[in-house]
């Protein structure tokens, strides 16, 4: 599968996924207006909105028949309509919610000793300050694996999708993760690093009681080995997918300021591109001011040297006049398309296109 000439896409939040009807609609408004790729949320909160044999069926499908499989209904929708369908699948962030997730099977519940802290080792289930809920520990092995397998199980089970989308394949901020196992897996890594002396003085801090010892005393070694944790799932997703189904476009959702993805969310998008891990990059320029969005695509398009970049558009935070400026822009500086933020938020959940209507006005 290849990209469209312009890709003129939709983000669409799991909320729109919650009904056969709902569906439909996605589908419905996105040809009337005229995009042709939906990048639809079927992996918000660590659960599934497709059939799934590893993680739980979302909670908000309840009270729909056992046969409704919302990804499933997408593509044969969308495909006759010339839609592209990627499965957006959020990565290491899985739940926001101040109860627990009610199944058994939910990654909270059923392994919380993969649930990623912070300096004091702790960790927050809803969205407060800059950290958005619960995250899982990047540089658990076992975590890393069940995740490839849940995208495995995607891959295989729906030959027909066109791409998968990752989001949040990062850290919360850069105040995460200090876990237990994050610590000693540092440690491992670097021991042969500093000399015995050295290591033995760390340790002894450690049994005194500064659990932080090791990563206070490397910082810097302390950050690459983190980001290297998000590099290596990103890195084994892109070998896995192209095994699987070779014609998998792989793009991801990243924040488009290089040194803040790099150094604050442990994010070295620029370093996955050169790699060839990733055909797409989705940068999130949310911003109210033209201007400023033109400064954070023109950035990152300098750094995918020629590769595809398909700005995103903060949609939900501007007027659809301001939207129209910035596909413009978008267009100008040579991007590949545009997606918009949200489909669910622009359109009330699929009940009014007047914003869309207004969108397509001399465009």
């Amino acid at each position: 599968m290849t990209l469209p000439e312009e890709v003129r896409a939709l983000w669409v939040v799991r909320t729109s996924l919650a009904s056969p009807a709902s569906v439909q609609r996605v589908v419905s408004l996105a040809e009337r207006y005229d995009f042709n790729t939906i990048l639809a949320q079927v992996r918000g909160r660590g659960d599934a909105y497709y059939r799934s044999s590893l993680e739980p069926r979302a909670q908000a499908l309840a009270g729909q028949p056992a046969d409704f499989d919302p990804l499933r209904m997408l593509i044969d929708e969308a495909r006759p309509r010339a839609l592209q369908v990627h499965a957006w699948m959020n990565v290491f962030y899985v739940w926001s919610e101040s109860r627990l997730p009610r199944s058994a099977q939910h990654l909270v519940v059923r392994r919380p000793e993969w649930i990623a802290r912070d300096l004091r080792n702790r960790y927050q289930m809803t969205t407060r300050g800059r950290v958005e809920g619960i995250y899982m520990c990047p540089s658990n092995p076992n975590l890393r694996a069940h995740t490839l397998k849940v995208y495995a199980e995607v891959a295989q089970r729906y030959p027909q999708l066109d791409g998968i989308h990752l989001d949040y394949v990062r850290y919360p901020n850069e105040e995460y993760c200090y876990c237990s196992g994050c610590l000693a897996r540092f440690r491992t890594t670097v021991y042969k690093q500093v000399s015995a002396q050295r290591a033995h003085a760390l340790d002894r801090q450690t049994r005194r009681g500064n659990r932080l010892a090791w990563v206070q005393a490397l910082p810097n070694e302390w950050n690459r080995w983190r980001r290297q944790q998000v590099s290596l799932f990103v890195q084994a997703f892109q070998k896995q997918s192209r095994q699987i189904n070779p014609r998998l476009i792989l793009s991801s959702a990243v924040w488009p300021q290089p040194q803040l993805a790099r150094e604050r969310k442990l994010q070295d998008w620029q370093d996955w591109f050169q790699r060839g891990w990733l055909d797409v990059l989705f940068p999130m320029a949310y911003e109210r001011d033209t201007g400023v969005f033109e400064q954070r695509i023109r950035t990152v398009l300098a750094l995918a040297e020629g590769r595809p970049v398909v700005a995103g558009v903060g949609a939900w935070l501007i007027s659809p006049e301001s939207a129209r400026n910035k596909i413009r822009v978008a267009r100008q500086l040579g991007a590949r398309g545009y997606c918009l933020f949200s489909y669910d938020s622009i359109t009330q959940l699929g009940s009014d296109p007047s914003y869309l209507e207004q969108l397509v006005e001399g465009a």
